[in-house]
């Protein structure tokens, strides 16, 4: 039975009319999709400041004229000066650490929309239901994980001395991951794809080291959201994004093999989410 359901013409790409224009076209419009939603996250994060309270009365304004699936809750940070006595440097460094990320983050949805529209067609294309659906299944799951409720405030409350020292850490951290991903995705960037394809082989850059870099961040970051909203749920999860991207690695690995005779070279010389050590 999953052999049939694996088989079926629906899951074979090359069957699909105008694959490349249309694949253009759906990833530009989520690229830009994304790209809209960061900035009305604005409100979120990186949040109000004193600094940068003239642009509430706009974005309060503009969600009251949004679904409410799509405005921000707004989050303002002088609470924590006013009510838990942290200094003006303190929510300083921390807007400003999450203003850097929203920064970066963004860039990295522009990177992936250029991607979608400057890249190489596909030499072998995708075929299958674990080479189509499966890993498009797999690359949204941690977008459940920050849809759920943000905990990290109940382990570790404001009035606790733990709790912006561990903002301040976790933040870093995701930094690191999404600067890490930018490159690595401006690097790619001619043989980006989603579903399991063949396109160009890269062996440049981080790709000297490491052949799923993007992956590797993205178990680092998406373990970074899991202690934010943590609870049962969201660690069932990210554990199943981490075996899922595994077995999407291994496939698309079969399939690079296959369209590249020099890949297993490639691959006995590198890591596959780590450098290799020896």
């Amino acid at each position: 039975m999953w052999r049939r359901l694996n088989d079926l013409a629906i899951f074979d790409a090359a069957r699909w009319p105008a694959r490349e224009v249309v694949g253009r076209i759906f990833g530009g419009l989520m690229g830009l999709a994304f790209i809209t939603r960061r900035f009305l996250q604005l409100p979120n994060s990186p949040g109000y400041i004193e600094d940068v309270a003239w642009a509430r009365p706009w974005f309060d304004q503009l969600s009251h004229r949004l679904p409410e699936f799509l405005a921000a809750k707004p989050v303002d940070l002088e609470i924590y000066r006013i009510y838990y006595h942290y200094t003006r440097e303190e929510i300083l460094l921390l807007w400003g650490m999450q203003a850097l990320l929203w920064l970066v983050i963004t860039g990295g949805f522009v990177a992936y929309l250029l991607a979608y529209l400057t890249r190489k067609p596909a030499q072998s294309v995708a075929r299958g239901f674990m080479q189509t659906v499966f890993p498009l299944a797999i690359a949204f799951l941690p977008l459940v994980i920050v849809m759920t409720e943000f905990t990290y405030g109940e382990w570790f409350p404001p009035s606790s001395k733990f709790h912006l020292k561990g903002l301040y850490g976790v933040t870093m951290v995701i930094l690191f991951g999404q600067f890490l991903q930018l490159i690595a995705l401006l690097q790619l960037r001619r043989s980006f794809t989603i579903m399991s394809e063949a396109r160009v082989l890269i062996r440049s850059g981080i790709y000297r080291w490491i052949r799923h870099p993007i992956y590797a961040v993205h178990f680092l970051v998406n373990f970074c959201y899991t202690l934010l909203y943590f609870h049962a749920g969201t660690v069932a999860l990210y554990l199943v994004f981490v075996a899922g991207q595994t077995i999407r690695a291994r496939i698309e690995e079969r399939k690079l093999s296959a369209a590249f005779p020099e890949y297993e070279e490639y691959r006995k010389t590198t890591g596959m989410f780590f450098p290799r050590l020896w």
